[in-house]
């Protein structure tokens, strides 16, 4: 049968249920199979828009991460086709888009993302698509049609809005079929309203809030309601902090 891969975050949404994964600004496949090995988390997310992949590395985390069921996403570097499939054409099954400010902007990122009829999604040759190999992709059930069918249904396509503009133009970027989820950029919102260095600040705070209740209010979601994050590096800082702490 045509082998396809069920998105773990999106499996848990459908039910109810809220999935746990781990953030990594770097690459590292032990960390992945480490976590993989604790059978406690869903999904693993690489940090693509500052953090250091490369597709080889890429490859390698989604084949470790295939070993143990942990779904990936990723955060691009930005909304180009050529970005977007560096990390679908390896296995990737979730991408937030970054700086999401216009209906443009969001109707690319769903393009790149999902494949027709849906968007324009390109078809690859690497390991997202099973390397295009007719056996490991067809069967006398299942052909790549049904693939394409799977592969749409399992994405998870999130926006980042972390403008004030983004904000301005909710609405219409709300009225783009195919995003999932929206998420937050607070630092370079702080910065796009005048307050540099003040994600906490209550202007900041307040906008979000009522930006938030909108989306709520549409019927639509954040990515906070689908999933909770743990960062790797703040648990390698802080656990080299608290150890330092007990031993002094």
């Amino acid at each position: 049968m045509t082998r396809t891969r069920t998105n773990n975050i999106l499996k848990k949404f459908r039910t109810g249920e809220k999935a746990l994964g781990v953030n990594l600004t770097f690459p590292s496949w032990q960390i992945v199979d480490i976590v993989g090995l604790t059978g406690l988390f869903d999904f693993i997310n690489l940090d693509g828009e500052h953090g250091t992949f490369s597709p080889e590395e890429i490859d390698i985390v989604c084949s470790i991460a295939d070993g143990h069921n942990l779904t990936v996403t990723a955060r691009v570097a930005d909304i180009s086709n050529f970005a977007i499939n560096t990390y679908l054409d390896r296995g990737v099954m979730g991408i937030l888009g970054p700086h999401i400010n216009t209906a443009a902007d969001a109707k690319q990122l769903v393009d790149a993302c999902r494949f027709v009829p849906e968007g324009q999604r390109s078809w690859g040759g690497g390991r997202g698509t099973y390397y295009n190999d007719d056996g490991l992709l067809e069967s006398p059930n299942l052909n790549r049609e049904e693939f394409i069918k799977s592969s749409n249904k399992e994405m998870l396509v999130m926006a980042q809005l972390e403008t004030a503009t983004a904000f301005d133009n909710l609405d219409s970027i709300l009225a783009v079929e195919g995003i999932d989820a929206f998420a937050w950029g607070s630092n370079d919102l702080a910065q796009s309203m005048g307050l540099p260095g003040q994600p906490l600040n209550p202007k900041v705070k307040g906008a979000e809030k009522t930006v938030e209740q909108n989306i709520h209010d549409a019927g639509r979601v954040m990515t906070f309601d689908m999933f909770s994050t743990a960062q790797v590096n703040s648990i390698l800082l802080d656990g080299l902090r608290l150890f330092e702490e007990n031993n002094h």
